[in-house]
């Protein structure tokens, strides 16, 4: 994502964003937003799945084995004390 989208898109107030959605012809927007929610709601009861897509996510940014291992085991860490 370009720097100019981020940044719009983070002045983006929940109402516009429920107004972008729900105007004619948004269909693709609609279908993206459905399968979303049916992947975290998937999550939600299989916590694993989120932990293979942020690996995925991670490779796609071109991270290292080494360097998602360690961000993994750091995770587990923090949440173990």
């Amino acid at each position: 994502m370009n720097n100019e989208l981020a940044k719009q898109l983070k002045n983006i107030t929940p109402n516009d964003f429920y107004k972008i959605i729900n105007s004619d012809g948004n269909n693709e927007i609609k279908d993206w937003l459905a399968k979303l929610g049916s992947e975290r709601i998937d999550e939600m009861f299989d916590p694993s799945l989120g932990l293979e897509r942020a690996i995925n996510y991670w490779r796609m940014m071109g991270y290292s084995q080494e360097w998602i291992k360690n961000k993994l085991v750091e995770m587990v860490n923090k949440t173990s004390k």
